[in-house]
Order: structure tokens, then sequence, then C-alpha cells
């Protein structure tokens, strides 16, 4: 028997391979389904995400078949013939792949078909299956980047022309894992990553976002390694192992800080046999840095009560290299994880050692729920001074009076463009957002017991200068 789950935040197989597409500068994602698909995709994806925009191929002007009763009693392989050939007029783009859903999948329209069809009129395009009744959103990020690397070779050229060239790089790394769209900061966190790894002198296809140079997707079977940073990008490392010979390496989240990112090029630079010398120099330049800037906001840490009982709330990728950073070095005390993106048991137990090896003696509870009523339920119930979540989880704040810093999906309180938490410079970016959230609490709080706050009379009316001493 199924069940209910209360502000689900990992939404469906469709809309996870939809995000990702559109995220690639280029590709244009042509839905075969029905007109609710994209609009919820947009109003409950896309927008929720720090109010991420439609862009050129998103939103609701996303190329769509806007299936009806009708193709679900005849098929919809005409209804999808005639979108194809009206996308290509109207859109411009280097490919177009599309993208089935539930009701064409039970159908059994012929998707193959009429993609060849597209083929042979000299457009770059492929299909992708990814009905949302298969899984989630990070399922749809799965099967989107595996269905492009199986179909490569359709994405990059069309059949007179001719293939490119697979030499390898020994200084070329993929960037894996990290989900547009359902982690707010993914083109921060790419950014940071890739700004990283410059120093040690690799490179890296980010593959996402308005950082990804234009050469990345042609050069993806190029690289050396892939560097994983969530459970739902392995599957994909494990594809391009198999099929192209190129390692892996896996961290649970992106790394936040010096030392997590110390660790992430120390691992990188041996992988690539990189001089180790000039890792470990750029390595000690950023945590000079890093103890620079902490210096500098230890007034404030003390002034403001900085080391509280927290928890966070988020995808497995999201929420890790945060809770490590306010744990060590800024020496918050962590007390509740939760966990909220769908994971086998094995990732589960795999989470929970590494962070008791990475943090022993920490009393810090691991939860993995997704449903928004049981967590706000074990929110409320834990001993916590400080909340960082999704915008679901302010109401728990709210309820407690304590501070709280919107940090994961779904997050409609903020603009997000460029800011991220991930590598060396992030840690400040995250260092200003929790700062600035207790300021905040920490300032009301002052307000009220200063002068702006003010005594009341008996029926609760008249305020009166708490301080000034002045009677009427």
């Amino acid at each position: 028997m199924g069940t209910t789950t209360a502000g689900n935040r990992n939404s469906c197989m469709l809309h996870g391979a939809v995000q990702t597409i559109k995220s690639i500068e280029g590709a244009v994602p042509i839905i075969h389904s029905t007109s609710g698909c994209g609009v919820q995709q947009y109003a409950g994806v896309s927008s929720l995400s720090g109010n991420g925009g439609s862009g050129y191929t998103g939103g609701l002007g996303i190329p769509s078949t806007n299936f009806l009763e009708r193709q679900v009693v005849f098929g919809g392989s005409s209804r999808l013939r005639e979108q194809l050939k009206n996308t290509v007029k109207i859109k411009d783009g280097d490919f177009y792949v599309v993208l089935t859903g539930c009701t064409p999948e039970l159908v059994g329209d012929d998707v193959p078909a009429m993609t060849k069809e597209l083929q042979e009129q000299q457009y770059k395009a492929i299909h992708i299956s990814t009905p949302g009744f298969k899984g989630s959103v990070h399922n749809g990020y799965t099967a989107a980047l595996t269905g492009l690397l199986r179909q490569f070779d359709k994405i990059t050229c069309t059949p007179e022309e001719q293939h490119p060239t697979r030499e390898k790089d020994d200084r070329l790394v993929n960037l894996l894992g990290i989900i547009p769209e359902q982690d707010v900061f993914w083109r921060g966190n790419l950014k940071g990553l890739k700004d990283s790894l410059k120093g040690i002198g690799a490179s890296a296809n980010v593959l996402f976002g308005p950082d990804a140079d234009e050469q990345e997707w042609t050069t993806i079977f190029n690289a050396a390694l892939n560097v994983s940073f969530s459970a739902h990008s392995l599957e994909i490392c494990e594809w391009l192992e198999s099929n192209a010979g190129i390692p892996y390496v896996h961290f649970d989240g992106y790394p936040v800080g010096a030392q997590q990112t110390g660790e992430l090029l120390r691992c990188i630079g041996k992988q690539l046999d990189l001089e180790q010398e000039k890792v470990e120099a750029w390595i000690a330049r950023k945590e000079n840095n890093e103890r620079y800037y902490i210096l500098q906001f230890l007034d404030a840490y003390y002034k403001h009560g900085f080391q509280k009982k927290f928890a966070l709330v988020g995808d497995s990728a999201v929420v890790l290299g945060p809770a490590r950073f306010l744990t060590d070095p800024l020496g918050l005390l962590p007390s509740l994880i939760v966990v909220t993106d769908d994971l086998p048991q094995q990732v589960r137990d795999s989470i929970v050692r590494q962070w008791n090896e990475q943090q022993p003696g920490s009393e810090a509870r691991i939860i993995f729920e997704s449903d928004a009523k049981v967590i706000e339920e074990l929110l409320i119930a834990e001993d916590i001074e400080l909340l960082l979540g999704s915008s679901i989880e302010s109401r728990a704040a709210e309820r407690k009076g304590i501070p709280f810093v919107p940090v994961s999906f779904p997050l409609a309180e903020r603009i997000v463009l460029t800011k991220g938490y991930a590598g060396f410079d992030g840690a400040f970016t995250l260092l200003e957002d929790v700062g600035d959230g207790i300021l905040g609490n920490d300032s009301r709080y002052l307000q009220d017991l200063t002068g702006a706050g003010s005594d009341r009379d008996e029926q609760g009316t008249n305020p009166k200068p708490a301080f000034s001493g002045i009677e009427n």
C-alpha cells in the first residue's frame, strides 16, 4: 500500500531530467507528456530554487507535446512528430533531447522512430525515457546524464560529420553529482570547485551553467578522472569507468572550506600524479586565507554567541560538507542532520560511518527522512539554537524562536544566482549567511530590549519607552 509524503521535495524523474538538460548550454529539452508536467517543473522546482527563471529553454516556454485524451486513446507519435518540426523552427540549439513522461510511456509511443526522423533531417537529437513514476528528481539527473553519454555520438555530430577525437587529457576531471536546481547553489558551487582545482594545475568539466566552456561536453570522454559528490552520480561514474576507462573517486557531498577542499585536492592530485609540492603550496595559501577571515570575525563570534547547537536539513550532497565546516573549524555543535533524498541502505550506512570517523565524539544524529511533517516534529523536539534548511523548515525555526538560515531546496525567500558554498571561498559565503541569520535574530532581540522595545500597560496598549524614564 502506498504512503503519502507531506511537502515532497524530491519531485519526479521527468522533472529531474528536464532541469538537467535545460542547464546545459545549447541543449533544448522537448517534453513528450501532458502540459501539466512542464508547468509543475517550473512552478514546483525552478521557481523554488532560489527563484530560478525560465531561461531560454525552460519555464512556460519549454517545448511540449501537451498530451491530451486524444493522444492517450489513439497514440501520440504523430503529435510528437508535429512538435519536433515546430521546435526546430523556433528554438535554435546545438542538440535536442526528447524526454518522455508517464502517459506516453504507458501508451507505448514509438519515440525512437520520431527522433530518428529528426536525425535524418541532420539535426542532433536523442530521446531519453524518463517517466515520473520510475523515481525522483535525483533519478532524473542520473537518467539524463547516462542517456546523453550512451547516445553521445548523436549529440556531438550528425552522421555526415567526423566524430571528435578522444585523446586523454591527464589533467582533466569531470565533476558530477551537483544537480542543477535541486542544489539551489549549483552554479556557485560548480564555479567554486572549478576555481579550487585551477590552483593545482588541474582543469574541470563542470558541464552545466555559464561556467561550462563550450568544449566541455565534447571532451567529457577525454577526462582522466571523474569526481562524484553524490550517491546519485555513482551510476554515471561506473558507466564511464566501464565504457571509457575513466576511473572515479567519490565523496559524500561537496567540500566546504580549506580542510575539506584540501582533502579533495590531495586525492585528485594523487590520482592525476600532479606535483605534490604545488598541491600543498596551494592548499597552504588557501588555509592562510581562511585563517585570516576567521580571525576577522572572531569578535562577532563571541559577541553574538555563534557556538550554537544546530540542525541541518537537505539533500546528502548539500548538508554534509556545510555540517562538517560548521563543526570544524567553526566549533558549532551539530545536534541533528536530516538527509532528505532517497538513498539505498548501504549508502546511508556509509554516510553515518564516515561522519563518525570524521567527527569522532560527535553526538549528532543523522536521520534519513523526507516527510516535512515528520521533520518538523523532529526539529521541534530537538534541543537546538540554530536551524539551517529549506523554506519548509522556516516554520519550525519560527515556532522555536531560533535563527534560521535557508540553504537547501525548496528555497523561495532568496534570489540565488552566483552564490555557492563549495570549495575554498564558498566557506566564507556560508559563514556570512550563518552570521546574517544569527545577527538578524539577535538584532530583533536587542530592538525589543532597547527601545524600540517598550513596556505596555495592563491592557497591552499604550507602549512606553523601556529605558527612557520619561513619564507622560
